[in-house]
């Protein structure tokens, strides 16, 4: 049986999915081939009702997490994000795209506080996908990397350093230097340039 954060049904409904889910995968995984010339299909077809199982974890996952706000969206997170860990950066990346159809009005970005809860309601449910999770919120929500790498850390402390290592190779590239060395003139075919301070050389 589960033990950890719940959101009553939303818990039970999802502990199920991952039941059916890895039944589906053992089942299949433990069918032998009949012949050798079969192998190749047979690792085709089990990689596709694995594809099929993680397609109706988070179908199921979502399912839960429309209908649930606040408090109650975390502890969703946090219950599926422990069940499937390695679903942990999908998981956290639908929780923000439900939250952000919350948001009012349609336009407005997610605030820090948001997407801080969910980030570590997820990571302290799976602390060593700490820096995947932390590098799948950042890529959703740039605008909040310093508060989703805070986040990451209080989910889980001693993964600090690897959650730094890999966001780092996600640092965002700065226009500035060359901004203010923008001429519009760098833009027009090469030719000669007539302007009020250079007249046109000619007879």
């Amino acid at each position: 049986m589960f033990s950890g954060p719940k959101s009553g049904w939303c818990g039970a409904f999802l502990a199920l999915t991952a039941v059916l889910s890895l039944t589906g995968n053992a089942a299949e995984q433990s069918a032998p081939a009949e012949e050798p010339i079969a192998a190749p299909i047979t690792v085709r077809a089990s990689n596709s009702v694995a594809q099929i199982a993680t397609d109706e974890f988070l179908t199921g996952f979502i399912t839960m997490a429309v209908r649930s706000i606040g408090p109650k969206l975390t502890s969703c997170v946090a219950t599926a994000v422990k069940l499937r860990p390695d679903l942990a950066a999908n998981i956290v990346v639908s929780a923000l795209n439900i939250s952000r159809l919350n948001v009012r009005p349609a336009e407005s970005r997610l605030s820090c506080a948001i997407v801080y809860q969910i980030v570590k309601a997820a990571v302290s449910a799976a602390p060593k996908a700490a820096p995947v999770i932390a590098k799948a919120a950042i890529k959703s929500e740039p605008h909040l990397r310093e508060c989703i790498i805070s986040a990451a850390i209080a989910g889980a402390p001693e993964e600090e350093s690897a959650i730094r290592a890999v966001v780092s190779e996600t640092a965002p590239m700065s226009i500035l230097p060359t901004a203010g060395r923008f001429n519009p003139a760098d833009n027009l075919p090469f030719g000669n340039v007539n302007s009020p301070e250079q007249p046109p050389v000619g007879p």
